[in-house]
């Protein structure tokens, strides 16, 4: 059964469990994320030996931070939007490391089809 989330600090709480650590590999990184508009906030992802923890607030010293709407990504954890191609439209801005940004796409199932 597909979880969809109805807000977006709903989508961090679910972030856990759409984890997929094998992708992760020996990845050790902290993720902030920065999102504008209703719901907005920051929230900061730490991976760290095959596992993930998300905090709400900025972290310190991000190795990336991703800029966008709060409703593009709800959009994106819900299957509604493809993140790449928000990028490409500028709705989507990074900053750090690019590649950690690239390697998201594989290392969480934000379809919302992970049970």
């Amino acid at each position: 059964m597909s979880k969809r989330a109805e807000n977006v600090a709903q989508v961090f709480d679910l972030m856990p469990e759409r984890f997929l650590p094998e992708q992760a590999g020996d990845i050790e990184a902290m993720i902030q994320m920065d999102l504008s508009g209703d719901n907005g906030g920051k929230w900061t992802l730490l991976i760290k030996d095959s596992t993930l923890s998300v905090t709400s607030g900025a972290g310190s010293n991000p190795h990336m931070t991703m800029f966008m709407e709060s409703d593009d990504w709800l959009d994106i954890a819900n299957g509604d939007a493809n993140a790449m191609a928000l990028f490409m439209q500028g709705k989507i801005r990074v900053t750090g490391d690019i590649g950690l940004a690239m390697k998201m796409q594989t290392m969480f199932d934000l379809s919302g089809s992970k049970t």
